[in-house]
């Protein structure tokens, strides 16, 4: 039985069809919503460029919905979610040849779906900008000191959000930012919740943002970093995906830095050597 590995657009677009065509033979290729919105919304070239490579069969990739799927599951049911191809769309499928043409345009039901999963985007943006900015409180001194202090204050945060059992401390004590979800009481079995490595990859995410920005995003929010949050946001989608699964195809520099705190011993494709 082939495992599953989580893609990324990055390295859909990066790499080879030869390449993608070899990882698909070998592990069945999961495809998460947030990739598949990526897809829809990106220049007309890429989406050609990255639908081209697939498997031109039944059921090429593995779809699977966005992350909240997943913490919807876990608040129904108390009960970790585990792998994302565990929960799979499960029906026949092939990719609309017209996905490559120039002219191609959605249906209106897909439409649709894609200016309900934009307000979803939207909703994440806001979160990852609201955690930034809890980012000193839970990680004091980071932008203190030499050069060199705050990047070893920087290093002690990430080596302290790879460690689940401190983000399991962070879960319990942070203000819920879904409302609308149940958070469920999570106890053992910390590798297998999405709430805990959605958590655990939005706080380096954070971290990051709050470094790079030096404790201003907010100030700094134009157009055009919106965007780039947005692409973040779909990063960290597709990074939490991988680490549940312990699968991942990226060419994404920082999911590259990130993989091996978040998922040591995971498999990881893609990586240029």
């Amino acid at each position: 039985m082939r495992d599953c590995v989580v893609l990324d657009k990055n390295f859909l677009q990066g790499a080879s069809g030869s390449a993608v065509l070899a990882l698909a033979r070998n592990h069945k290729l999961v495809m998460p919503g947030a990739l598949f919105y990526e897809l829809l919304t990106t220049s007309v070239e890429v989406r050609q460029r990255c639908f081209a490579k697939l498997p031109r069969t039944d059921n090429p990739v593995v779809l699977v919905e966005h992350i909240g799927v997943l913490l919807s599951h876990e608040s129904a049911t108390g009960k970790p979610s585990g792998k994302p191809s565990g929960h799979s769309i499960d029906f026949r499928f092939r990719f609309n040849e017209r996905l490559l043409a120039e002219d191609y345009e959605l249906p209106g039901e897909a439409k649709a779906a894609l200016e309900e999963q934009t307000t979803d985007v939207e909703s994440d943006v806001r979160q990852l900008i609201d955690l930034t900015e809890m980012t000193p409180l839970l990680f004091p001194g980071l932008l203190v000191g030499t050069t060199a202090q705050q990047h070893a204050a920087r290093r002690r945060a990430e080596a302290a959000i790879g460690q689940l059992e401190q983000i399991h401390k962070f879960y319990s004590v942070l203000q819920p930012v879904l409302p609308e979800l149940r958070y469920p009481v999570i106890s053992e079995k910390f590798k297998k919740w999405a709430f805990l490595r959605w958590l655990q990859v939005l706080m380096l995410f954070a971290l990051d943002l709050y470094v790079r920005h030096q404790g201003k995003l907010r100030d700094a929010l134009t157009p055009r970093l919106l965007e780039r949050l947005e692409h973040d946001v779909h990063d960290a989608q597709i990074l939490a995906m991988g680490v549940l699964e312990g699968a991942i195809a990226t060419r994404e520099k920082k999911l590259l830095q990130w993989w091996p705190l978040l998922c040591p011993g995971g498999r990881i494709h893609g990586a240029k050597t």
